[in-house]
């Protein structure tokens, strides 16, 4: 008797944990595919997915499931797209989570139980290191990555596309890297390279290059809302943003650990006093829009600085929308508005300051070279022992009771003076970068509002409660900062936090991929979704911590992946069961970056300039395109002409204005954090593309080298050379020798032709986008 009751116990344990594995996997279904329109907060044709009860109450057609019978259920009839409905708009899901669904309904659609708040969430668990999959067929498999993806594959019954070609594959890594393409000569010799490794020698070159840092220095200045300007109706300069801009080029250039990195941005000058470098990242917080310049608005001003400090560290280095929090608990996530007061209390003592960046630990800040400080601490001795010696007032009845000075001291004394003038006569302050501090003293509080008859209460400064933090001490009395934005640090980079790693893992991943494995780079609470590949999110993040934080040891394993390898081919089946790749079964395509595409202008006319840092530039640009800009003196074009051709991350970013390349090609405007450039298709980038100013330019500096060959021929291979960095196929020559012989005629110029050559190929998909 008793075996039978152990056994029906067992068996017992074993069906429970079979339905709640099954509940709990499609209720990540319909959270994933589903609740963006039918959940709590988007109520589409009165639906709400979010609960059991919303599912039986179903909507204005009335209720969704059936439950134990799925093929009476609207829910089912409409992603089986058999009944009046076809769910979700766009690609129909995958086979297997439709089975999933409809077993879920069968089995009577039971609501997988919640844990707490904080532990039922998969992005508020730590990371916890999944065994690399094994799998029968291995031999696509280059990295563990690999093993993720193609398990993932065969459970949807797709297959990996082929390998690129060498040359697709090496335009592919120069821009992903670099931002600009590789040149002709440098595809022919790593196309003709077998040495084994030669693609992994080409990713370490590629991370070694200064342009490394000034690609993915701009991904990080999207996230950081960067202008050299403060937006809104002034728009004044931020005199020394860029020194933030060349903080951020030069940590990634150096593979600065990204813990390191979060750390000196929200709490350099708390962490590292005696590092002006580290202190400058925190330029984080100033290189954003605001209104400091205005008067009459300064309690407005503060309070949306201290919002837009809040939410952007929590969206960028987080990956939370803490801003929900701000008027009222967060509706999706365990972010309570008290939280909320409690992160604004770590910035109420902040204020925005100057790093003097010449500085040296043993003799503290320099105020210029060539012993100029040793000399005036000599001349300050002398001045005490002169004053010391003699030199009360001469004159006037209130004269201090103290020797004259003699006429001889007198002398000597102008002379120390006339030293002091010489010495500052050139001086000029600085170097300055933008950054913030704040002192040990009574602070402004922070309260949560008061609501219904309760009155404010003061919240003492803490960290989001959901993530393990708590309240940050008070500082000694002798410490000379709050310490505050130090606490901040070290917890958001710190190992037991659950966030910070996966959201860069996840960031990095998207900027090669296109998309992340979670959808949402700034989101990965509850409205952000479900990774499509948590296994492989966690087995990344695990290798990011343990290789020291390196982002570049991060880029070598995602590119020399199989995965990353693949051709941008899409087989008829991953258009049938995965329209939109999120598998991976294939490469995405993506278009230029507007950066990019003016920047590999320049280098296939030879005009590049490479230079890097600096103040920023101000090119020209048409006329017309300044109509939308108030006031003399919003875009003065820098004098020295050759700075106009550098590098487009150099260039002046202003909030109320862009140029047309960058208005066309979806440029952010730096009024909030971007974690994602929009890729629209529109009519205006056509336009732009074909006539404007900057094409028209490029094209004629082009032309000016395609006309000094001898002949057509040569002509359309140097074209294709310098655009597409590959020799022209016969064909092409063919039409396009027909094209310059009518262009000559009509132009009366062979140089105008080969104008118009250029032109042409600047506005061809093979220019224009990435395979």
């Amino acid at each position: 008797m008793n075996r039978l009751l152990l056994r029906f116990a067992l068996t017992t344990c074993v069906l429970s944990a079979q339905d709640s594995d099954l509940a709990a996997r499609a209720v990540k279904i319909l959270e994933q595919r589903c609740q963006m329109c039918h959940g709590p907060a988007l109520v589409q044709s009165g639906l709400n997915l979010h609960s059991r009860e919303g599912l039986m109450k179903g909507g204005a057609r009335g209720t969704a499931i059936v439950a134990g019978k799925a093929a009476e259920s609207r829910l089912i009839q409409a992603v089986r797209r058999t009944g009046e409905l076809a769910m979700p708009p766009g690609p129909k899901l995958a086979e297997t989570e439709i089975a999933t669904l409809e077993q879920w309904v069968a089995a009577g659609a039971a609501w997988p139980k919640v844990a707490a708040a904080a532990e039922s969430w998969w992005s508020f668990r730590k990371p916890v290191r999944p065994a690399v999959p094994k799998l029968e067929e291995a031999a696509w498999v280059r990295t563990p990555v690999d093993a993720f993806i193609l398990k993932k594959l065969s459970g949807e019954k797709l297959k990996p596309a082929r390998e690129a070609s060498r040359a697709g594959l090496m335009r592919r890594a120069y821009l992903d890297l670099t931002g600009l393409p590789p040149t002709n000569e440098q595809v022919e010799k790593f196309v003709n390279d077998a040495a084994p490794g030669a693609y992994e020698k080409l990713v370490d070159d590629l991370l070694a290059s200064p342009r490394y840092g000034e690609k993915w220095g701009r991904h990080w200045l999207d996230l950081v809302r960067y202008g050299d300007t403060a937006g809104f109706e002034q728009d004044p300069y931020l005199l020394y943003a860029w020194r933030f801009r060349d903080y951020v080029i030069d940590s990634f250039n150096s593979d600065k650990p990204y813990d390191r990195f979060v750390k000196e941005q929200i709490g350099g000058d708390e962490l590292y006093p005696d590092e002006p470098p580290a202190m400058s990242g925190t330029g984080f917080y100033t290189v954003g829009p605001n209104r400091d310049m205005l008067y009459k608005v300064e309690d407005i001003n503060r309070t949306e600085t201290l919002i837009d400090w809040v939410d952007t560290t929590g969206s960028v280095f987080l990956g939370l929308t803490v801003g929900c929090a701000r008027c009222h608990d967060h509706k999706f996530d365990p972010i309570p508005q008290r939280d909320y007061m409690a992160m604004q209390a770590i910035f109420l003592p902040a204020e925005k300051t100057r790093v003097f960046l010449q500085y040296d630990p043993a003799r503290g800040y320099d105020l210029a070279d060539n012993g100029r400080q040793v000399r005036l601490y000599e001349i300050a001795d002398q001045l005490q022992a002169l004053l010391g010696a003699g030199g009360g007032r001469r004159n006037g009845a209130n004269a201090e009771a103290r020797p004259e000075m003699k006429p001889e001291d007198e002398k000597k004394l102008h002379a120390l003076e006339q030293q002091l003038v010489q010495m500052f006569r050139t001086y000029k302050p600085g170097p300055f970068a933008p950054g913030i501090h704040d002192i040990n003293r009574e602070s402004p509080k922070a309260f949560l509002p008061g609501r219904g008859g309760r009155p404010p209460e003061e919240v003492p400064p803490g960290l989001l409660s959901a993530l393990g933090g708590g309240a940050i001490p008070e500082p000694p009395a002798e410490a000379l900062t709050t310490g505050r934005r130090k606490a901040l640090a070290e917890w958001v980079a710190g190992p037991d936090n659950p966030l910070t790693a996966r959201v860069m893992v996840n960031r990095v991943w998207q900027y090669h991929f296109g998309r992340g494995l979670v959808s949402t780079p700034s989101d990965l609470g509850r409205r952000g979704g479900t990774p499509s590949h948590p296994e492989l999110l966690d087995w990344l993040t695990t290798e990011f911590t343990g290789n020291g934080w390196s982002m570049k040891k991060l880029h070598k394993l995602i590119m020399t992946s199989s995965v990353y390898r693949q051709s941008s081919e899409v087989s008829k089946e991953a258009i049938e069961r995965d329209a939109e790749n999120i598998y991976l079964s294939h490469f995405n395509r993506r278009r230029l970056l507007p950066e990019e595409i003016r920047d590999t202008m320049l280098q296939s006319s030879g005009a590049l300039n490479l230079k890097m840092a600096g103040r920023p530039v101000v090119p020209d640009v048409a006329r017309e395109e300044l109509y939308g800009l108030s006031g003399n003196g919003m875009w003065n074009p820098t004098a020295d002409k050759s700075e106009h051709s550098r590098r487009s991350i150099y260039m002046l970013s202003r909030r109320t204005f862009r140029p047309a390349m960058f208005e066309s090609f979806d440029a952010p405007d730096g009024i909030l954090s971007c974690s994602r450039r929009v890729e629209s298709n529109t009519a205006p980038q056509s336009l732009t593309l074909l006539n404007g100013q900057w094409t028209m330019q490029e094209s004629t500096r082009l032309s000016e080298k395609l006309a000094a060959t001898a002949d057509d021929t040569e002509m359309i291979g140097k074209a294709w050379q310098a655009v597409y960095g590959r020799a022209p196929r016969a064909d092409e020559v063919s039409g396009v020798r027909t094209f310059l012989e009518v262009q000559t005629a009509e132009l009366g110029s062979r140089k105008a032709a080969a104008a118009e050559l250029a032109r042409v190929l600047y506005n061809t998909n093979e220019f224009l986008y990435v395979d």
